[in-house]
């Protein structure tokens, strides 16, 4: 198969992201590894943006102008059944008591779930509509406060950057595995963003050298009707063109994925609830990054 699917694929611009490009973004370059850590501009400015050329050729390469039809929104809530999530002990071990203890909640256990088992850290998309719809901005900001990155899970278009933004008390050094980065560039509080660019489509892992414990999942997709669920699982996604479409949830902690066909119905929004089941003998072991 190949990388750059069309958009209105199902399952490949999703799920073949998720599975079939990990080898391609999981594994850093020794001298990247290595790289030393740096704050001033000249370091920063060694970060180079996506060509345009190259990244109108994943993102349109039919060429369509952009779609102007009838829209609407799809929203919803995802939940997680079966059993709950497995603490993650090798995980826990490396976070501070009393120095990083929201870090503890945020990160100690397999997955997120709030009260009523809502589901958070899912990426959910809708795909399978007709109409290319451009990204959303240049730049997809991730905020680090405390000892934590926002989410577990950051979606993004491909051709945007990844800013990490310390509103914080302490320093973070964002990587980005998979994507060239000439020095590690640090985020002080209160200071001037880190830009990170993803060179292709793919999952990537956003880590940080401060806090080895503190990761997420970044999906660089062709398509930007996406978003992330929060502690209370819910989600909306606007500015889908009318017509049949797909909504597809993902939680990248587990692999667990679910689908269901929408209508989207202009200047109206669809509500669609998901459920993602784990089952705790059968699930994958954590990634080795994450521990």
């Amino acid at each position: 198969m190949r990388l750059f699917c069309h958009r209105t694929g199902l399952l490949c611009g999703l799920l073949f992201v998720v599975i079939g490009c990990k080898s391609k973004s999981t594994a850093v370059p020794e001298r990247e590894q290595s790289a030393p850590a740096a704050s001033s501009s000249a370091a920063q400015a060694l970060l180079r943006p996506i060509p345009s050329a190259y990244m109108e050729a994943a993102l349109n390469p039919g060429h369509e102008k952009p779609y102007s039809g009838p829209i609407g929104a799809v929203r919803g809530i995802v939940r997680v059944s079966g059993d709950r999530a497995p603490e993650l002990p090798d995980v826990l071990a490396k976070i501070a008591k009393g120095k990083c203890d929201d870090a503890r909640a945020f990160y100690g256990k397999e997955f997120r779930e709030g009260p009523g088992r809502e589901l958070a850290d899912v990426l959910v998309a809708v795909t399978n509509y007709k109409g290319f719809i451009p990204p959303k901005g240049d730049a997809r900001v991730v905020v680090a406060r405390g000892c934590a990155f926002e989410s577990r899970t950051i979606a993004m278009t491909f051709g945007q950057r990844l800013e990490v933004s310390n509103r914080g008390s302490g320093t973070f050094i964002p990587t980005l595995s998979g994507a060239p980065q000439a020095a590690l560039v640090v985020a002080f509080p209160g200071g001037d963003s880190v830009k990170l660019f993803p060179p292709h489509p793919g999952e990537y892992l956003l880590e940080d050298q401060s806090h080895p414990f503190a990761s997420a999942h970044v999906f660089v997709l062709k398509y930007p009707t996406t978003a992330v669920t929060g502690i209370d699982g819910a989600f909306e996604i606007k500015d889908i063109p009318a017509g049949d479409a797909v909504v597809t949830a993902y939680l990248p902690a587990t692999q667990g994925r679910t689908s269901s066909p929408v209508k989207v119905v202009a200047g109206e929004t669809a509500t669609v609830d998901l459920t993602i089941p784990f089952d705790a003998a059968k699930a994958p072991a954590p990634a080795a990054s994450a521990q």
